[in-house]
This record gives structure tokens, sequence and C-alpha cells, in this order.
């Protein structure tokens, strides 16, 4: 395996990396924290970002993404990361996709073209409760 970035892949790092240092520099998070936003993020940028494709990243084709890798997404957070760039990119564009990727072929069909429009948002949430005993973890979805 190769440990440099293809050409489509270099073109998707110079696009993201771009992007995000115009859209989303620094001082961006440091305004949502001042301003005491109580989302915690730019939806404006969010939609943003589904407008450029990034929310598709994983998606595919079929659903309306790009049907592209890991490797992708990885380039993505990492700009995103590069910028503290406060983003719902991992919980909804990586996170929910790949758990949707076990789903029943119909919430796939619901839930996967909303999530490359940027309309549909999505939360990992840990209770701490449980601690070291993952026998006492359970899991729940809900909308």
């Amino acid at each position: 395996m190769p440990l440099f970035l293809n050409d489509d892949q270099a073109a998707l790092q110079d696009t993201i990396r771009g992007f995000v240092a115009e859209h989303a520099p620094v001082g961006h998070m440091r305004a949502l924290r001042d301003s005491d936003d109580a989302t915690g993020f730019s939806r404006d940028l969010w939609t943003q970002f589904a407008e450029m494709g990034f929310t598709g990243i994983l998606i595919g084709e079929e659903h309306g993404g790009l049907g592209m890798g890991h490797v992708e997404a990885g380039i993505v957070l990492e700009e995103i990361g590069r910028n503290l760039t406060p983003s719902p990119f991992l919980t909804t564009a990586v996170a929910a996709v790949a758990a949707l990727d076990g789903a029943y072929p119909d919430q796939a069909r619901t839930w996967l073209p909303r999530i490359a429009a940027g309309d549909a948002l999505f939360a990992l949430a840990l209770d701490g409760g449980p601690k070291h005993q993952p026998v006492n973890a359970s899991l729940r979805a809900a909308p």
C-alpha cells in the first residue's frame, strides 16, 4: 500500500484545504465560542460542506454521495482538524454512514440521501455509567 496520495486524493486535499482555510479558519471557531453559540457549529458552513460533496464522501452515488473511501474521509478530517473547524462531519458523514452501512435497506434509502444533502445530522452519545463493564452497556437509536 503506497504511503502517498494519488492524483484524485491530492486534488481533494487541495480542495478541502482551501475551502476550510477560506470559510472556516481558526478565527471561525473562536467566533462561535465567543458568541456562546448553542449549536456549536455553523449550519451555513455545513450546508456549504454538503454543496461541495464532503458530507456524502462515504455515501454511494446511488444515494447521492461521492462514493469515495475512508482515505478520502480521512483527508477531509485532517483538514477540518488542521483549522479546528467545529463540524458534525465525523459523527454524521463518517460514523452514521458506517452504522447505516449495516442497516436495513429502507433505513439506508431514507437517511443516506439526507446526509449527503446536508439535511440530516447525527450525534454519538456515550454514557459513562457502565465504565469498564461492557456487558452493562446498551445501545438504542433515537430520532
